[in-house]
């Protein structure tokens, strides 16, 4: 895996190479996002998904680290990931 910052992460398999590109948020603290972003891909892993879906879940998870202040503050909640795909303009609640 190789993080890319605001273009997203790469994995290489021996299928091939991934890219997901990184969800666009207004970053206010980078502080515990290598950590997010591992901790995403691990527990995609650990649910059985397949490269894509743990390299999709791994940048959710490394955006809503840096979308807060603190290192661990900001990690989402399973029902919490689905929000940074939402469409602008959808209403949260």
């Amino acid at each position: 895996m190789v993080k890319l910052g605001a273009a997203g992460a790469r994995a290489h398999t021996a299928r091939g190479e991934v890219h997901r590109p990184a969800r666009e948020v207004r970053a206010v603290d980078a502080v515990g996002a290598g950590d997010a972003f591992i901790a995403g891909y691990l527990s995609a892993l650990l649910d059985g998904a397949d490269v894509t879906a743990r390299l999709d879940r791994a940048v959710t998870t490394g955006a809503f680290a840096v979308a807060s202040r603190g290192d661990w503050e900001g990690a989402p909640t399973r029902s919490e990931l689905r929000l940074l795909g939402a469409p602008h303009g959808t209403v949260v609640r």
